[in-house]
């Protein structure tokens, strides 16, 4: 009996045994579908290093390729334009504008070509506004984009950005932390922070070169392949001489060896010889295709038919017509949010400069149309809808409100309610100085043929 006992006694602490043996022990499954639940960065940002050599390379390729120059030039050409002009409906601002525009330490005229490319190129533009202590006038510097290696954001709301940092040089190792317009002091310097192709839950945006630059490496590979080809077809040609009389080869052979003939040089022989030219078989010009199929991979990465590179056998003029609208929406867009980039940065100066505060100042934004056709074709639409309006208006089916909205939506301009109250306030003063219509015409409508031909499509209300 006690035997028994022992054994079955022996047994459960066995079992006991092996079960606090198996505490603590993990099982791990790398099967496929299972990952991290952790990640190192609060963003879907790729890491800096990566980052920063695509920008690198961009810029080196802006530099020395043909093709990225060209879209790089074309971006900056139809966004710019002729230059943009930024005013505002309050004096006191307009004037702050124009002087702070025109400022010797700013010349904004002749730096938004610099700051389209740096957009285009890099994706991110980082000013820093400076203040003068004395005439509280604000001067505008640049960071490069790839010398900001850090965004300290705020951890509930990415979008909120706290400081960045700048890297160092050899006798500044540590770099230099700016703060942002959330964090800058009262007399500081105030860094800001825009960017273009800036996914969701990014920090950081991308540049318009990143599709494009493999396959712009890869037509630079091609086209000095073609060239190098070429040149050994040149190079590598020869003579083939024949000589009837076989007692003349062996010196007719040491003549030619020591003194061969040079390209471009007149070779006069009698009836006993036979000169004929040889060249490599190289067939290099059956290779276009591949340099078209290269330049159209490049095209479609930027968002460009290859007419605007200078290839117009490429398409006819309806197609190319038709080729255009997507890529001048793509400008107009970005001409848009570079207005915005601008009167951003007015902004932020008027507010560092202390003066009078207002919730909007009411800035207005003056571009070059994307395209040529906009100026008439808008043209052409105010005036049909402006003789509509005056007639509906006339009958009492439209009221002054929707007659004015209606009239500045076919000029390609969009007006708020206040805009569009402070047209009707000031339309019977515009008639009384001459710029009204006849007895017949109704007095708010005829205020809308000037504000028509000064907005085109491309002036929103900043």
């Amino acid at each position: 009996m006690f035997d028994k006992l022992r054994h079955w006694l022996a047994g459960r602490l066995r079992g006991a045994a092996e079960r606090l043996a198996s505490i603590g022990t993990t099982e791990v499954r790398d099967r496929a579908g299972w990952e991290n639940i952790t990640r190192e960065i609060p963003t879907e940002d790729r890491q800096y290093v990566e980052w920063a050599e695509d920008i690198k390379d961009a810029l080196e390729a802006w530099r020395r390729n043909p093709l990225v120059r060209q879209i790089v030039r074309l971006t900056t050409n139809y966004v710019v334009g002729d230059g943009i002009g930024i005013s505002s409906e309050i004096p006191t601002v307009d004037k702050f504008v124009r002087e702070w525009w025109s400022h010797p330490m700013n010349q904004m005229d002749l730096r938004l070509e610099a700051m389209c490319d740096e957009l285009t190129r890099a994706g991110e533009l980082f000013p820093v506004l400076f203040t003068n202590e004395y005439d509280r006038m604000t001067y505008v510097r640049f960071i490069p984009a790839r010398q900001v290696n850090e965004i300290e954001v705020d951890k509930e709301d990415l979008e909120r950005e706290l400081r960045y940092h700048r890297l160092g040089t050899v006798h500044d190792l540590e770099g230099t932390w700016w703060a942002s317009r959330h964090t800058a002091e009262p007399g500081d310097p105030m860094a800001l922070h825009y960017a273009v192709n800036r996914a969701i839950g990014c920090v950081r945006g991308e540049g318009d070169l990143l599709p494009v630059l493999p396959w712009c490496k890869r037509y630079t590979a091609w086209l000095k392949d073609r060239v190098r080809l070429n040149r050994a077809r040149v190079e590598g040609g020869l003579w083939d001489v024949t000589i009837e009389d076989e007692g003349q080869v062996e010196a007719k052979r040491k003549q030619y060896g020591s003194s061969p003939p040079e390209q471009g040089s007149v070779i006069v022989h009698g009836p006993d010889e036979k000169w004929q030219a040889l060249d490599l078989k190289i067939d290099s010009g059956d290779a276009k295709e591949d340099g078209k199929v290269l330049r159209l991979a490049v095209a479609t990465g930027a968002g460009i038919p290859l007419h605007f590179m200078s290839e117009g056998e490429s398409a006819t003029k309806a197609t190319a017509a038709f080729m255009g609208g997507p890529t001048f929406r793509h400008y107009r867009s970005r001409q848009e949010y570079f207005c915005h980039i601008l009167c951003d940065i007015i902004s932020q100066a008027y507010r560092l400069s202390g003066k009078r505060y207002y919730s909007d100042l009411r800035l207005k934004v003056t571009v070059t149309d994307i395209e040529e056709r906009d100026n008439m074709v808008m043209a052409e639409s105010a005036k049909t809808i402006v003789e509509a309006l005056s007639a509906m208006k006339a009958q009492g089916w439209v009221t002054d409100e929707i007659a004015i909205s209606l009239a500045f939506k076919f000029a390609g301009e969009i007006l708020s309610q206040e805009e569009i109250k402070r047209i009707l306030e000031k339309a019977p003063e515009q008639k009384s100085a001459g710029n009204g219509g006849e007895d017949g015409e109704d007095e708010e409508l005829s205020a809308l043929r000037l504000p028509v031909l000064i907005g085109g499509d491309n002036g929103p209300g900043y």
